[in-house]
Formats: C-alpha cells, structure tokens, sequence
C-alpha cells in the first residue's frame, strides 16, 4: 500500500510536470512569435521617413495601451466579481 501511494504521488508529480513543462513550451512558442512579429515591423519602420517613424511608433504605443487597459480591465471585473464572493 505504502509502495502504491509513492508510485502513484510520483506518477501525479510528473504529470503535473509535464503539463508545466508543456505550458513554458507554448508560452516560449508565442514569445518567440511576438519578437519575430516585433523585428520584421521594426526593420519595416527603419525604412520609414523620420515623421512616418514618430506616427508608427505613436500608433504602436496607442495599441500597447489599449491592450493594457484592457487587461486591467478584465482584471478589475474580476477581482470586484471575488469581492462580491467574499461578501456573501
């Protein structure tokens, strides 16, 4: 009985790996898409006049923000949903 709990806390602990190990892959995946996607508009806006330079990078900070706001966003709903939860 001993010898089954070890096995089976063993075989949880590598599944549980194994599923983390396969989260840090896809997350590295869409890394590594984004920086490539970020360099290719990068060398794009070097060949840019100066002034379409500055809009460029006005327009990728505005989509940045939003992005963000947008997060916060979500996260605030979410944190006042678990408020409303703990008040009950």
């Amino acid at each position: 009985p001993f010898l089954r709990l070890l096995e089976a806390q063993l075989q949880e602990q590598r599944r549980e790996h194994e599923e983390e190990v396969e989260a840090l892959k896809n997350k590295m995946d869409a890394m590594k898409e984004e920086m490539e996607k970020k360099q290719q508009a990068f060398l794009q806006t070097l060949q840019l006049s100066p002034e379409a330079q500055v809009e460029f990078g006005l327009q990728q900070e505005i989509t940045r923000l939003t992005n963000e706001n947008l997060d916060l966003k979500e996260l605030l709903e979410k944190l006042e949903k678990n408020e409303k939860k703990l008040k009950k």
